[in-house]
């Protein structure tokens, strides 16, 4: 029993010394890059080096990742790749082996001002004893694109197509909103955009996991001089999927349009009531049947010209809309419930009553006016004629033949205090001219009686 312990003390420790041993004769490297420094649009060499200090090295498999958005892969040593990834696999320069150094070439053209990295993903290196080697560190490229004095500012995107689907205008490239629309089963858009210049740099966003409603996709274009830039949005609604309702089929995807207005149909949600004073009834619309409210007194297996449709606009607003069906013109507005919407039998009665009353008052007035009329040109002539006699009768005051004279010489005999009893001579045979030689000689044929 103590044999089978020592055998085994003695095979444990063999082993770890041996693995020791292993692990201390295994060479070491580490991986170097160059850090170069170029001008947009001209081509460059990265080096990439991995060096060792106590083996040499045969081969080395590296995998090198880059951002192909910033530079471009041309060609390299033992290298072959692109769309951002690189594998060098092989001797390095010069074929040779047994040599400390292991180096490679990585040919890139620049596309894009700015700085950029270049790194190791996954990597394996053997030496000439085919046993592999330790990196102990990784190191990784700093790539610095200078702009060139020449760059383009031109940020136009030159082409928009995808699938499926297609854009509600013609493509514009001074135009930067569109419209399109996708069944229910559609997750993303096989899209395609190319810009102007070649050199422009194009990044697409939000095509994927379209949901129901609408998706927003931005194609952001760079200029070559990397500040010009411009943003298209490309508006995706996806349809939800048809349901049954009895025996007819309500299908998404129908639309209404005007001259400036469109229209997406879409199943009302079930917790969204129909406006009050409407019902529910379907309209035919081409070969599918549409979902559609009309007011609650609409004949049964009728559509009025004029009714309610639950619907998308073009800024993805899902709301009622009103359509006008009538002679096919088609014009679109939102609803907005008004007083007693629907009920056009009790707005008929209360717009009879009106015009009754209109009629009546208008059949008064008509007899109210020659009256009023008249009544007012005889205030007019009263008017006038108040203001004449007010004229004459200041004129007749001036004229009165009773009235005293301040120069009247009898002034004192008339208007004595004592009273006085006056008596006339006959004055008969005489001509008139006597009588005034007598007035004016103090009325002497005058018999003044003082009674005082």
């Amino acid at each position: 029993m103590k044999k089978n312990k020592a055998f085994r003390f003695l095979l444990t420790t063999t082993i770890l010394v041996f693995a020791f041993a292993f692990s201390a004769l295994a060479g070491t490297a580490v991986i170097q890059f160059g850090d170069p420094k170029v001008t947009r649009d001209k081509v460059f060499n990265v080096a990439c080096k991995v060096k060792s200090t106590d083996v040499r090295l045969k081969t080395a498999d590296l995998t090198v990742q880059y951002d192909p958005k910033m530079i471009e892969f041309m060609e390299g040593t033992d290298s072959e790749g692109g769309a951002g990834t690189v594998r060098i696999n092989g001797k390095g320069v010069g074929a040779s082996s047994g040599s400390r150094t292991l180096e490679y070439q990585l040919k890139f053209r620049a596309l894009y001002a700015g700085t950029t990295n270049i790194t190791i993903l996954d990597q394996e290196v053997t030496d000439t004893t085919d046993n592999l080697v330790n990196i102990t560190k990784l190191g990784s490229s700093k790539v610095t694109i200078n702009p060139s004095n020449t760059q383009s500012k031109n940020a136009n995107l030159g082409t928009l197509e995808f699938s499926p689907g297609e854009l509600d205008r013609a493509f514009d490239p001074s135009v930067l909103s569109y419209n399109t629309e996708v069944n229910a089963d559609v997750e993303r858009l096989n899209l395609s955009a190319i810009s102007e210049d070649k050199d422009a740099k194009v990044v697409v966003s939000g095509n994927e996991n379209f949901q129901t409603g609408m998706n927003k996709v931005t194609i952001d274009v760079t200029a070559p001089d990397g500040k010009t830039k411009k943003q298209y949005v490309l508006n995706v609604t996806k349809f939800e999927t048809g349901v049954t309702d009895g025996n007819t089929t309500i299908v998404n995807g129908q639309r209404f349009s005007s001259n400036s207005y469109t229209i997406t149909i879409m199943i009302k949600p079930d917790d969204v009531p129909i406006p009050s004073g409407y019902k529910k009834l379907q309209y035919e619309n081409g070969s599918e049947s549409i979902e559609a409210y009309g007011p609650n007194n609409t004949p049964a297996n009728e559509t009025p010209e004029v009714f309610l449709v639950y619907g998308m606009n073009q800024n993805g607003d899902v709301d009622f809309y009103r359509y006008d069906s009538k002679n096919g013109e088609g014009t679109i507005q939102r609803y907005i419930p008004e007083p007693n919407a629907g009920n056009y039998e009790e707005l008929a009665k209360n717009y009879e009553k009106l015009n009754e009353d209109y009629t009546l008052v208008s059949k008064r007035f008509g007899i109210l006016f020659p009256v009023t009329i008249i009544l007012a040109a005889l205030v007019i002539i009263l008017i006038i004629i108040l203001i004449v006699m007010i004229v004459k009768g200041g004129s007749s005051k001036k004229s009165n033949p009773y009235q005293l004279d301040d120069d009247d010489d009898d002034d004192d005999d008339y208007f004595s205090t004592k009273p006085r009893r006056i008596t006339s001579t006959n004055y008969d045979n005489k001509s008139s001219d006597e009588y005034v030689d007598e007035d004016l000689n103090d009325n002497k044929n005058d018999e003044i009686e003082d009674l005082g």
